[in-house]
């Protein structure tokens, strides 16, 4: 009888040991192709961006030989581009904040990509002011690709003021979020340009250079 009830308790436990296993890796195959598609989803996504890299390039070369009479039709395409990067910029932060493979190789190029056309798109931003008398306010905003927990805080914080300028501001601003440590040379000459020698920093109308945190307000004042 005791042989049995030790028989029974055993087999229940055998059974309740298996059972945990296979969901124990069930759950570890179903984490690793959601993982593995957040991934490839990011990389799809950042992959997107090079037809419109080839893109920003052409309208670059129009834009540097249009005329005046172009700039409505002009302000208006840079615009919707603009808006649009913004928003799927947005969207790929999400992804990487959910994806705990967002570090790599593959990814990482792709990063650099999306980092050209925001650059290009600052280029063609500039040259547009210049030809159609400053039609709008350009804010390029360089931040840290690996920050340290401190500096996570500060753009945190920088970001949230970023959003509710352009929340506020609409198509008056265009803003360009950059990534100014991915060793991309066109970056770098920029920061250069700047005397940027911290990250991260805001530069407003290509005349002022806010390094680290600056509240709403003397943003505001920048850009008056």
């Amino acid at each position: 009888m005791v042989y049995q009830i030790i028989k029974s308790k055993s087999r229940v436990f055998v059974e309740t040991l298996i059972l945990t296993i296979l969901i124990l890796i069930i759950g570890i195959a179903i984490g690793f192709y959601i993982e593995s598609y957040r991934a490839n989803k990011i990389i799809q996504d950042y992959k997107d961006f090079e037809v419109s890299v080839l893109d920003l390039k052409l309208q670059n070369y129009y834009y540097q030989t249009m005329d005046n009479a172009s700039c409505k039709i002009a302000l208006q395409n840079n615009l919707v581009f603009a808006d649009n990067i913004y928003k799927k910029g947005l969207l790929l932060e999400k992804y990487e904040e959910s994806s705990q493979l967002s570090d790599s190789r593959v990814l990482l190029n792709e990063k650099k990509q999306y980092v050209l056309l925001k650059t290009e798109l600052w280029m063609n931003s500039v040259i547009l002011k210049k030809k159609c008398e400053n039609p709008f306010h350009t804010i390029v905003y360089v931040y840290s690709q690996n920050p340290s927990v401190a500096k996570q805080s500060e753009q945190a914080a920088i970001s949230e003021v970023l959003k509710q300028i352009k929340l506020e501001k609409g198509n008056d601003v265009i803003l360009i979020p950059i990534a100014g440590d991915l060793g991309l040379d066109s970056v770098t000459m920029q920061l250069q340009t700047y005397n940027i020698t911290y990250l991260p920093s805001i530069i407003v109308d290509e005349e002022h250079v806010l390094q680290g945190f600056h509240n709403i307000g003397q943003i505001h004042e920048a850009l008056s």
